[in-house]
């Protein structure tokens, strides 16, 4: 049993039972930008680097990559960060302890985080493409899995291993912000996520998958 799709997942086992978990009804974001359209960038590390010693050079990269870029930038730091220790905020930049996916998912453009599973599930389920920046675990084997389908990028050089733990510094910045840019500039990238989005919403659920096993099928 996975919840991957086979597009990111091919399975050599004859009986793989694929699998989604239902989907949480859509938000809407506050007018945090008033009158600019500029397309949305998102950043989220998910919720356990804020607790790491790395955490403030993370978000600090993050800054620097994504807020100059002409566009809306929306960061999530998790509630064990003081935003105050990341000094001046740039004016198209929100930045927010927590934020549900649910109310950023349906307006990104684009998403950027480490490759953890809730991110990248989130945004792969909602059609929008992925920078993954792995930082530790297995969030590098998902951002190349999300690469060899299309449906985003890995920053070049963040091919961790899984005992790795790497932070990001400001020599990390230009390697983001140029994959950032690549993937707000090419449209294939949305076109291959929404893809898998669709492969996704036919996938059944878990309890579904679960039902037919117990039944024998």
């Amino acid at each position: 049993m996975t919840a991957l799709p086979a597009s990111l997942a091919p399975s050599p086992w004859p009986d793989t039972r694929r699998f989604r978990h239902p989907a949480a009804g859509a938000g809407a974001l506050p007018d945090w930008w008033p009158d600019n359209q500029q397309p949305l960038i998102y950043v989220s590390f998910g919720s356990v680097i804020g607790h790491l010693p790395e955490a403030e050079g993370v978000f600090r990269c993050a800054l620097e990559a994504a807020s100059r870029l002409p566009a809306r930038v929306l960061l999530t730091v998790g509630r064990a960060l003081d935003i105050a220790c990341l000094g001046e905020i740039p004016t198209n930049t929100r930045v927010e302890p927590w934020v549900a996916q649910r109310h950023v998912l349906p307006t990104a453009e684009i998403v950027v985080c480490h490759g953890g599973s809730g991110t990248t599930f989130g945004a792969l389920a909602a059609g929008v493409p992925l920078v993954i920046c792995p930082l530790f675990a297995d969030q590098a084997a998902n951002g190349r899995l999300v690469e060899n389908a299309g449906a985003g990028v890995l920053v070049a050089g963040r091919a961790l291993s899984p005992g790795d733990l790497r932070g990001l510094g400001p020599d990390d910045v230009a390697p983001l912000r140029a994959a950032i840019e690549h993937v707000l500039r090419q449209p294939a990238y949305r076109h291959a996520a929404q893809a898998v989005a669709g492969e996704l919403a036919a996938t059944p659920t878990l309890d579904h998958v679960v039902d037919s096993l117990l039944a024998g099928r």
